[in-house]
């Protein structure tokens, strides 16, 4: 039924929001406690932490047979991520970012993309495929290890807080904020369910393609997380957390998700949006030149990436039913 579809889906939006926060927020605290760059924060913790939705709706998704919801939702999160999410937040804030960090992510980020393009290419996504992209995302956190080693000894390492935040100020127990990154991912888990059996309902009711409903439903919702902490590391004037969390997230989104996705639920993708794919591709290189050529993102670059993200829906849009 088509309301309880709704019903599904707005309650696991909701979990999804109410429990990524705080599992950032501990993540992000525990990163203070050991030391370690605030580029590095936002690329693996809370990069990781805030893909956790997408990891576990396209999981999800791909064990049900719905391989198209699942890189539909990955292709869809990358362009929301880059389009309204940072779009929103240089509207919010303007971001200066550091040419080096968007350089050295930025470019493995593109790859990790473009890595998503080439194995979903045939409408096909092989067991290895996946297992190679999830060796991808390994290869990849070494890389972003060793730089944040850099960056430490740059002197960057400390930043990712607000002094009033409780871990500065001394109640910085590493297991009680354990424990909440555990209780959180439950949440997350929760709510990743909620979302793929409404999405699939309401999908079934008005006959739209799954890959369709992956690049709406499932990236707006899961991409929730990102869009609320880079509006909060933005207005804090944290850059490097904002620059790391949604070049991250992509990097976990393209590698990680996808590879497990096709590690769970290896078989034909169904449907060949080759315009989308190519449409995230286009956004990250838009992205990557306005970082490159320019030493601050405002306002103005803000609203060219809320155009972009409306353009996506558009190109998604156009494939809309089955």
């Amino acid at each position: 039924m088509l309301w309880l579809g709704l019903i599904l889906i707005i309650a696991g939006i909701a979990l999804l929001w109410v429990a990524a926060d705080p599992f950032v927020d501990a993540a992000a605290r525990l990163a203070h406690i050991w030391g370690v760059s605030p580029v590095l924060v936002g690329a693996l913790v809370i990069g990781f932490g805030t893909s956790a939705p997408e990891l576990m709706v396209s999981g999800l998704a791909a064990a049900r047979g719905e391989l198209a919801s699942s890189v539909g939702n990955v292709v869809g999160s990358n362009a929301a991520n880059l389009t309204l999410v940072l779009g929103a937040s240089v509207v919010i804030c303007p971001v200066v970012g550091q040419l080096r960090i968007i350089r050295r992510e930025g470019v493995i980020t593109i790859l990790a993309m473009i890595a998503v393009v080439l194995v979903a290419w045939d409408d096909y996504l092989h067991r290895v495929e996946g297992i190679l992209l999830v060796a991808g995302m390994a290869v990849a956190s070494v890389f972003l290890v060793r730089w944040s080693r850099h960056d430490v000894r740059d002197g960057l390492a400390g930043a990712t807080l607000d002094e009033d935040d409780d871990s500065a100020s001394g109640d910085h127990r590493p297991s009680r904020e354990l424990a909440k990154a555990f209780a959180s991912l439950v949440g997350i888990v929760g709510g990743a369910a909620l979302l793929v059996e409404g999405g699939g309902t309401v999908a079934d009711h008005y006959g739209l393609a799954g890959g369709f409903v992956g690049a709406t439903i499932f990236a707006l919702g899961t991409s929730l997380p990102e869009l609320v902490t880079a509006g909060a590391a933005a207005r804090r004037g944290a850059n490097e957390l904002v620059i790391g969390n949604l070049l991250g997230s992509n990097l976990f989104n393209s590698l990680l998700v996808v590879g497990i996705a096709g590690v769970v639920g290896a078989g034909a993708i169904g449907e060949r949006r080759v315009g989308e794919h190519v449409m995230m591709l286009l956004i990250g290189l838009l992205v990557g030149v306005m970082a490159i050529t320019r030493l601050r993102l405002g306002r103005t670059q803000g609203v060219v990436l809320l155009v972009a993200f409306v353009v996506f829906i558009g190109v998604v849009a156009q494939n809309a039913t089955a």
